[in-house]
């Protein structure tokens, strides 16, 4: 008895102090081999499950000791050239938190919607041998994870984490991101460091803090709404019921489903055909709702038949599942990723096969897009899949339901959950790649986005936070009209920022795809914000990233000449004739116009010159004609410009 109560009592002593020191936490950001902005105070943060003593150790040397209450608290590093590698240590007396490889250099981030989002294993084929070869350790991502938040800001973000630029490991990095800060270290030699927070498909308004909204009274009560208990819930639970019963009644109707159309030896002699890329709207067909199914043939060696292959299916409209000989070989949920299937070659044999493509379109129009390629690789060769195939419908539906909820549209959500948990970071400045989701308004967009730079500003206490952003990718079919704006009011509208200070624009008008939301071209949009960071925040004049600046349009006899801001870098056609300017008299009807390069000048040669009032150059979605450029092949910024007597 006596010695159990020993046992006890020395068991009771044992628990009492195994938990009188605290569990002290670090908030995510703060990791082993992050990158802290050089030549400032840093803080890192973190919880305390209770009171308790901290030293902070640099390079195994103390540098204070702080006392801290249970909750969040916060510690301080002096300032630190860039460099490294060092060590830093938290220590209480039961516990020794060590951070290894811990550089300082200059940390950017990296920010907006997919196209700023968009790893560099999407664009692989592209970028090869960047993304296999390149080895850079003092370039490093801290990836916050997408998330939202409704009831004001988090206190750490829920989750992120830090990578090397290092070989085999540059799959996960922004590639927009991934360039700059490449191109910025080769310039600069100093680490560097992009927050990648980005997140698909989201508008300015989810970047901004509750009280930024309340200049806008439509998002600022979609705010207070979602802050309702059980308002999201229910919208939710709603889409989902709504959803699952679309796609259930879809499957049950859907013939192809009922009698295994996969398959390879299922007849499909009396099926029609389809070109393949194509729509099925655009071939006799009306466009509807539902499921589609598409059969082709093709035939392999020997040899390829026991090479693994790699299919590529351009991009669906919208979701798809893709057969080989009545095997399942990939499948894609919606419209904008490329459809890129890695294909065993235990599917594969020598002689005839078969390849089915089910194509499920919830809302009209459906098919394969055009330009894209659609082919089957081996090592050694490459089958070519477009052309004739066979095409059925396998159920028609209504459209499916609308969605209500989108996370990433929520304005607040993102600021709340991705941004305002790092505000204690310090950082170099902003590279911006955003504006899709906005452009149907692009007139609220040109308040909307000051507004957001303002308040990322003011979040992070730094006043004169250089940001710099780019004007929204060429886009959609090129319009023979000039008189349709499209996306140009949203590049101008993006381009009305310039107002503030220590802001800097690129643009990619150049560097889209017609029939991609999400271009491959990433270096020369990467490329650009390192130019445009060089001239503007590290003082480097001869880095060049602004292309030629139409500023004033004047009249004279029966010319309108167009000045350009900064003809010092040169005047040059990328072709053989100027393009892309168009004129009118009423700022509505537009025509296209004759332009030629004379000395430092755009000119205009018409008898009607005294009668036109208005110019513009590139100011469509896709301004496919726009060939202005300066000798460094940057493309001259859309205009659209008033025509006055003189410019001054």
């Amino acid at each position: 008895m006596k010695k159990l109560l020993l046992s006890s009592v020395l068991f009771a002593l044992c628990a009492t102090s195994a938990n009188s020191y605290a569990d002290i936490k670090l908030d995510p950001q703060y990791a082993s081999s992050m990158i802290l902005q050089r030549n400032t105070l840093n803080l890192i943060t973190g919880y305390s499950d209770k009171a308790d003593t901290i030293e902070l150790q640099l390079d195994n040397q103390l540098l204070k000791k702080i006392e801290v209450d249970k909750g969040y608290w916060q510690v301080s590093l002096p300032p630190m050239s860039a460099g490294g590698p060092h060590q830093i240590n938290l220590k209480t007396p039961e516990q020794n938190i060590e951070l290894k490889d811990v550089l300082f250099g200059d940390v950017w981030f990296a920010s907006g919607q997919s196209n700023m989002e968009l790893p560099m294993q999407r664009v692989g084929l592209t970028y090869n041998k960047a993304l296999t070869q390149d080895n850079f350790p003092q370039i490093r991502q801290l990836k916050i994870e997408k998330r939202s938040a409704y009831n004001g800001p988090l206190a750490q973000p829920e989750a992120a984490s830090w990578s090397s630029a290092t070989q085999g490991n540059i799959g996960g990095f922004s590639a927009v991101g991934y360039f700059f800060a490449k191109k910025l270290y080769q310039q600069t030699g100093v680490p560097i460091a992009i927050i990648n927070n980005a997140y698909g498909g989201s508008r300015a308004q989810g970047w901004m803090s509750e009280a930024a909204l309340k200049a806008f009274p439509d998002d600022y009560q979609t705010v207070q709404n979602n802050q309702q208990a059980g308002y999201l819930d229910k919208i939710q639970q709603q889409d989902k019921t709504n959803s699952d019963n679309w796609w259930q009644k879809l499957n049950q109707a859907d013939l192809g489903k009922q009698f295994n159309w996969q398959q390879a030896n299922y007849d499909d002699s009396q099926w029609r055909t389809m070109s393949v890329p194509g729509y099925w709207g655009d071939q006799g067909t009306e466009d509807f709702s539902g499921a589609a199914w598409y059969r082709t043939h093709f035939t392999l060696t020997e040899s390829q038949a026991k090479q693994d292959g790699f299919l590529e299916l351009g991009r669906i409209i919208d979701s798809d599942t893709v057969y080989i000989n009545g095997t399942e070989v990939g499948s894609t949920g919606y419209q904008y990723p490329p459809r890129r299937y890695n294909v065993d070659n235990t599917v594969l044999k020598a002689g005839v096969n078969t390849l089915v493509v089910r194509i499920v379109a919830p809302s009209g129009q459906g098919g394969f897009v055009p330009d894209k390629p659609y082919q089957l690789s081996f090592s050694d060769s490459k089958i070519n899949l477009a052309g004739t195939w066979k095409f059925r419908f396998g159920a028609k539906t209504e459209n499916a339901p609308s969605t209500q909820f989108w996370a990433h549209m929520q304005p607040n959500a993102l600021y709340n959950a991705m941004l305002a948990p790092l505000k204690n970071m310090q950082v170099k400045g902003v590279i911006w790649y955003q504006g899709e989701s906005n452009a149907s308004n692009p007139d609220k967009y040109a308040k909307v986005f000051p507004a957001m730079i303002q308040n990322w500003r003011e979040t992070f206490n730094q006043p004169d936070m250089p940001f710099i952003f780019t004007q929204l990718a060429n886009y959609m079919s090129a319009d023979k009209n000039p008189s349709n704006a499209g996306w140009a009011e949203t590049r101008a509208a993006q381009a009305k920022a310039l107002t503030l200070d220590n802001t800097a624009m690129i643009t990619a008008i150049d560097v889209g795809e017609w029939n991609d939301i999400h271009p491959l071209n990433k270096k020369a949009v990467g490329d650009r914000f390192a130019l445009a960071a060089l001239n503007t925040v590290y003082g480097q004049q001869d880095a060049v990233y602004q292309g030629p600046i139409l500023s004033c349009a004047s009249q004279h006899q029966n010319q309108i000449v167009i000045k350009v801001e900064n003809p010092q870098n040169g005047l040059l056609i990328k072709g053989e004739q100027l393009d892309g300017f168009a004129i009118s008299t009423d700022g509505k009807t537009y025509h296209w116009a004759n332009a030629q390069i004379k000395d430092a000048n755009v000119v205009i040669n018409t008898p009607k010159a005294s009668q036109i009032n208005f110019i513009r150059y590139a100011w469509q979605s896709n301004p496919e004609r726009a060939n202005l450029i300066n000798n460094h092949g940057l493309p001259a910024y859309p205009a659209e410009l008033s025509v006055s007597s003189a410019c001054h």
